[in-house]
């Protein structure tokens, strides 16, 4: 394989792992930000009827 591709090769295979990533950590960022709405919403709720 001449250099040209086996860098591009490499760059791409980093590429492809960093979406991966980036992929999953979006996706836990997402389910905790939404547990801690659910979270702060319950706690609202329970907050006005107590008064």
């Amino acid at each position: 394989m001449t250099p040209l591709i086996v860098s591009n090769l490499g760059a791409l295979s980093i590429a492809v792992l960093y979406y991966l990533w980036r992929d999953v950590y979006q996706a836990r960022l997402r389910r905790e930000r939404i547990k801690r709405e659910r979270v702060a919403y319950m706690l609202w709720c329970a907050a006005n009827q107590m008064k």
